[in-house]
């Protein structure tokens, strides 16, 4: 069996059933409730977080707009990666119809990928491809336009979010050495230089609008929003939703879609953060994400810490004597993304051998296991109530 097929096996393991002897009920919905309570005060943190990065960010890119240098690119590029971690830790909240993902959601307008880059501006071999170089098509340059076009062609023709701003600043990745190298001129002297600089401050903007929203719906003690709903819904069923979120960040979305399949296929275009080479943080940050969750913890950019009642604890009533392989398995998950060198579009180069190769493979047997865990400790919540 192939390493793609045997990945697709672990969706398999969130329909496994149990036959176990149920818990005490009003003990394991207590702590459900505690759970949900909690987790609610480390969403809003962390999108929080992530507004004020795109906050600074959009001010960068400002800077860099009005007066286009080698040092105000450089400043702006610093900023975007600074903005990633806070967004990227909270992609544990993704995949149960949540604000970030329902059928509303924002999710594809701020951390679309893969994207088709030359729905944006010019690619090598198509100088004028792009809403940048169409003045015809689109004479105005506006959130509005930016956002009515993301995924109107398909899933990849992505035209905002942090990936749009990162071709916008790096341009696309032809070396083996580094990210992408965007030249300056594209801001000054360049034909669509000033529409590429209302492309990338639009797409800022809009970025922070996203984001408000999100730390909106996540706002405690306000009336209606997605917070107030969700703390009302069974918390059997909401607690059951946060393991469903992180079975599939770190199962099918990490492990696989940008772990396994880039590992599998040597495609360097399957590099999340292509045009900056900073996939690695990604990795990282996911997994700090799904470790947030499990542990009830969250480290704010202010360095205060959150620290409250998590899936540990869940699984310290309804799985004790696995608590230890537990532990270990999400120890194994962050020790294993630190050998992953950079960049990582060279790390999935070589022979099975290769040491960039083994690790990221090594990551995916982990998050696959965890995958697995968190399925499992779904059923047996759902046990542990009849």
């Amino acid at each position: 069996m192939g390493r793609l097929a045997y990945f697709l096996m672990v969706g398999a393991a969130w329909a496994t059933t149990f036959s176990l002897e149920a818990a005490d009920t009003s003990e394991v919905i207590d702590l459900c409730a505690r759970i949900v309570a909690h987790y609610g005060d480390v969403v809003h943190a962390t999108y929080s977080d992530a507004l004020v990065g795109a906050g600074e960010l959009e001010q960068s890119l400002r800077r860099f707009v009005e007066n286009p240098t080698e040092d105000t690119l450089a400043a702006a590029k610093v900023a975007w990666i600074a903005a990633r971690p806070p967004y990227l830790q909270s992609e544990a909240f993704r995949f149960y119809a949540g604000p970030i993902d329902d059928a509303d959601g924002p999710e594809p307008m701020i951390n679309g990928w893969p994207m088709d880059e030359f729905i944006i501006d010019y690619v090598d071999g198509a100088p004028e491809s792009g809403i940048i170089n169409q003045p015809k098509t689109y004479p105005i340059i506006s959130k509005e336009v930016i956002a009515a076009s993301n995924e109107k062609a398909g899933e990849t023709a992505i035209t905002s979010g942090y990936h749009a701003i990162e071709f916008l600043l790096w341009g696309q990745d032809f070396s083996d050495e580094g990210p992408g190298a965007r030249p300056v001129s594209d801001y000054l002297s360049h034909p669509s230089a000033a529409r590429r600089g209302a492309y990338l401050l639009a797409c800022g903007d809009l970025l922070t609008d996203h984001l408000s929203a999100l730390v909106d719906e996540w706002a405690p003690g306000k009336t209606g929003n997605f917070r107030e709903e969700f703390g009302r819904r069974d918390l059997v069923a909401a607690v059951r939703s946060l393991l469903y979120g992180l079975h599939a960040l770190s199962g099918t979305e990490l492990g696989g879609d940008r772990l396994l399949v880039a590992w599998d296929t040597q495609d360097q275009e399957e590099e999340h953060s292509c045009f900056s080479d900073t996939t690695n943080q990604d990795i990282r940050f996911d997994v700090r994400g799904i470790a947030n969750v499990y542990e009830g913890r969250y480290v704010q950019l202010s360095g205060e810490l959150l620290e409250g009642p998590g899936i540990r604890d869940l699984v310290a009533v309804l799985e004790p004597d696995g608590i230890g392989e537990w532990n270990a398995n999400l120890e194994g998950i962050l020790e294993a993304v630190e050998r992953i060198p950079a960049p990582f579009d060279q790390a999935i180069l070589g022979d099975d051998e290769a040491p960039g190769r083994r690790a990221i493979l090594e990551t995916v047997e982990q998050l696959e296991a965890i995958s697995q865990r968190f399925a499992r400790l779904d059923q047996i919540l759902i046990a542990s109530q009849r």
